[in-house]
């Protein structure tokens, strides 16, 4: 059958054929959540079954709701995968392939090194093969002997220090043969820009029988800003009830010319998404519906809310990566976790382009002002490169304690006060979008002067721009790790400069300062 494939999805095959006629065996493709990397990787398999011969095709996902998913997808290229595929049971004839997790890889490789001879393997989120040691060692083990292997990433970016299993790396820094980058797909319509509605506030918790008190930018210490946020984002404080009521009205809003747009809600835990689906419906007055991993229908729930025109999905991490509901437009970032890795999964399930009237589509998102979550989305359109931090930096580093050393101290969050939007951020700036505070509340001026702003992007930037734009976000984190670390400006920039064998920060080309913010945002990571 004929595929319309994306200029992206070409280039990559085109990355795919010189890599066969270099006789390379692995190649990894990084596409940012949302491209498309499904449809790419599926016409690979196409031409290594229908054009090399290839008998066998095996995908491997990090979770079980995806098997299915990538079932589904196939079906449209006239390839038959069984997504129920067991350990206990050799491959069935009227298959293509199977797919299958990184656990049942992990817990029985020699398994899969059998399977995958004559095979081509899909690895889709890579990023998860180091998620642990034996999902790693498995890999290399069941694939070793494999015709071919392709592994996708939407960011194959990780905060450990284990190297990913048929990734290559360069001065400990991962290097994919084929990038797709989020600003180039905004900029090619195949996603949509994010408007990211950040809310401040004051939090209050008590903390061993004393009453803390403070803001989103106040300074405080690793451990107290993580108390901060999870004191705004407690069900119990009041805080979260502004933002779900801005959401909500937004989505209202969105959904006059997009009817069936829908929101995520991710949360912390469990309990805690209970909690504020509660919340929600009361602000809403529509009934959430609830993801949560223990629940065995899960996956069934999914599909039903991606088919239906339900407004709102409140989930934990069932849908932070893979998950295909294109119909997704409002994201309320409401989990304790700061990593560039999940943030960047979140956003990827609200990005994805759908059919509409009106060229320009934006999705909009909702979070605390939270230092760490800001300046992930003022960065959304940099790269990331898997870096694997050497021993010397982790010596140079041991004067920081790590979290799960340090006594955690009981506490509670209290009575936090929201005082509703603090900034407004767009392709990584700040915007000052309307005339006063009391166009705030009314989500349709909102969101057709982000509409026009979103429309304003410039395509291309120069060199000098991109280089002024990397200093900017160097300036930020650098002052995020002397935040963190403790350590002098000019100790951080003197241990930069070595490290990269430069003069000073004046000096360096394009590249060395992509260097420059790869190493800082492992070195945050890492505290």
């Amino acid at each position: 059958m004929t595929i319309n494939l994306r200029t992206w999805q070409h280039e990559a095959m085109q990355n795919y054929q010189q890599a066969l006629k270099a006789s390379r065996r692995s190649i990894l493709w990084e596409a940012t959540p949302g491209a498309g990397k499904t449809t790419a990787a599926l016409q690979l398999c196409l031409h290594q079954m229908n054009e090399l011969g290839r008998e066998r095709l095996i995908i491997v996902v990090p979770t079980t709701h995806l098997k299915s998913q990538w079932a589904q997808a196939a079906r449209q290229f006239q390839i038959d995968i069984d997504s129920k595929f067991r350990n206990r049971r050799d491959w069935a004839l009227d298959y293509h392939g199977v797919t299958v997790t990184y656990q049942q890889i992990a817990n029985h490789p020699k398994l899969y090194q059998r399977l995958s001879e004559g095979a081509v393997v899909v690895l889709d989120e890579i990023h998860h093969a180091g998620d642990g040691l034996s999902w790693g060692d498995g890999l290399r083990e069941a694939f070793k002997d494999a015709e071919f292997v392709l592994a996708l990433s939407g960011t194959a970016f990780r905060s450990d220090n284990s190297t990913i299993p048929f990734v290559k790396y360069e001065d400990d820094i991962s290097q994919p043969d084929y990038v797709y980058a989020y600003g180039r797909a905004i900029e090619d319509g195949v996603c949509r820009s994010v408007a990211f509605f950040t809310y401040g506030g004051e939090m209050a918790w008590l903390e061993d029988d004393n009453i803390i008190e403070a803001k989103f930018t106040d300074r405080l210490t690793s451990s107290s800003e993580s108390r901060r946020l999870r004191a705004a984002l407690d069900p119990t404080s009041g805080w979260m009830h502004t933002m779900l009521e801005d959401a909500h009205k937004m989505l209202v809003e969105t959904r006059r010319e997009h009817p069936d747009a829908g929101g995520l809600l991710v949360a912390a835990d469990q309990e805690h998404a209970h909690q504020l689906a509660a919340l929600l419906q009361e602000v809403s007055r529509t009934r959430p519906t609830v993801v949560v991993s223990d629940d065995r229908a899960a996956s069934n729930k999914i599909k039903k809310f991606a088919d239906s025109q339900r407004p709102w999905l409140v989930a934990v991490n069932m849908v932070s990566e893979g998950v295909d509901i294109p119909r997704l437009r409002v994201g309320v970032y409401a989990t304790t976790i700061t990593t560039r890795l999940y943030f960047r999964q979140f956003l990827g399930r609200i990005v994805r382009m759908t059919p509409q009237p009106d060229g320009v589509q934006v999705a909009y998102c909702y979070l605390p002002a939270d230092l760490r979550l800001k300046m992930l989305a003022e960065h959304i359109e940099r790269e990331q490169r898997h870096f694997v931090a050497t021993q010397v930096e982790r010596e140079e580093d041991d004067d920081v304690e790590p979290l799960a050393r340090q006594p955690i101290p009981e506490w509670k969050a209290l009575r936090s006060t929201n005082h509703g939007i603090e900034s407004v951020i767009v392709h990584g700036g700040q915007l000052s979008l309307w005339g006063g505070a009391d166009q705030v509340g009314q989500p349709a001026v909102v969101k057709q002067q982000l509409k026009q702003k979103v429309a304003e992007r410039v395509v291309q930037a120069t060199k000098s721009e991109k280089k002024a734009a990397l200093t900017k976000q160097i300036k930020h984190l650098v002052a995020a790790y002397h935040h963190k670390s403790g350590k002098p400006y000019p100790q951080i920039h003197a241990y930069l400069n070595k490290k990269q064998g430069v003069q000073s920060q004046a000096y360096c080309t394009e590249r060395q300062l992509e260097r420059r913010a790869e190493i800082l945002g492992m070195l945050l990571q890492k505290n």
